[in-house]
């Protein structure tokens, strides 16, 4: 694997707005190395949150997808209680499927590498990197909430009981520290204008897998150091734990995608 150099990650790390005009990675690809690029969203996101990747990612030649899970985002119209973990998989799988994409860089955020994870254990054939950007890393028969620390669990499920009878998530008001959103930013309004309540049985459903974590593809953990993100921890202790991962550490915070864009999509591009 191909990384760029941790002196150019931290010299990234000053990153441009979200909101920047011209994405600043301008250079094409050589014949045939066009890369494919699947991006899977945290909890409240949809599809537009990797925006400001996805423009630097195109303008370097590469093709990119941004699906929002059922009941998120664009798709926020299909909120329904029959929602579980199992539906983003298969959203995911949807995609790379009826698409037809291959050698795919699957990349998930926060909340989004449960999902991606469970792609791995389906379809690892059509994968050529799995990305966990400061992601939850479950294991088999684990849910989300298994891993969150209890008060945080608890919390949201009592907000989502009376909120949406315990349909889903509301936004968080105010937005988590841990975001890194400068308040009454541009950045900040951009996301709460967009974010969407996150149905609550995609938390509280087991995550089933019949391999290992990522099923024998690479796998790079992306850790979001400025500041860290406390919900993250049990996951980040799990990988540690493991062998065979590829670990990142970058200075930024956990909305990485929108806050430092150049500096992910940097990352990205130098992953094989």
């Amino acid at each position: 694997m191909s990384m760029i150099s941790r002196r150019t990650l931290l010299q990234l790390a000053a990153g441009l707005p979200a909101l920047a005009a011209a994405p600043a990675i301008a250079a094409k690809p050589a014949a045939g190395r066009a890369k494919t690029y699947v991006l899977a969203h945290g909890s409240w996101h949809g599809g537009w949150c990797w925006r400001p990747v996805a423009d630097r990612l195109q303008a370097a030649g590469h093709r990119v997808y941004a699906p929002s899970f059922t009941g998120m985002g664009d798709r926020a119209h299909l909120l329904h209680k029959g929602i579980t973990i199992d539906t983003f998989v298969e959203d995911l799988v949807q995609v790379i499927q009826s698409e037809e994409l291959n050698d795919v860089i699957l990349v998930g955020h926060s909340f989004g590498g449960i999902p991606i994870s469970g792609v791995a254990d389906r379809i690892p054939e059509r994968l050529a990197h799995l990305v966990y950007f400061d992601s939850i890393v479950l294991q088999n028969g684990q849910d989300a909430f298994s891993v969150y620390p209890k008060a945080d669990a608890d919390a949201r499920i009592a907000a989502a009981s009376k909120a949406t009878n315990g349909l889903a998530v509301p936004i968080p008001e105010p937005l988590p520290a841990a975001w890194g959103f400068k308040p009454g930013s541009a950045d900040e309004a951009w996301v709460k204008r967009r974010l969407t309540p996150h149905p609550l049985a995609s938390y509280t459903t087991p995550l089933t897998l019949k391999h290992p974590i990522g099923n024998g593809r690479p796998r790079t953990y992306i850790h979001c150091t400025q500041p860290e993100l406390p919900v993250l921890e049990q996951s980040r202790q799990l990988v540690k734990s493991q062998p065979g991962w590829n670990w990142v550490d970058i200075a930024a915070p956990h909305e990485a995608h929108i806050t430092h864009p150049q500096l992910l999509a940097e990352l990205l591009l130098g992953l094989s």
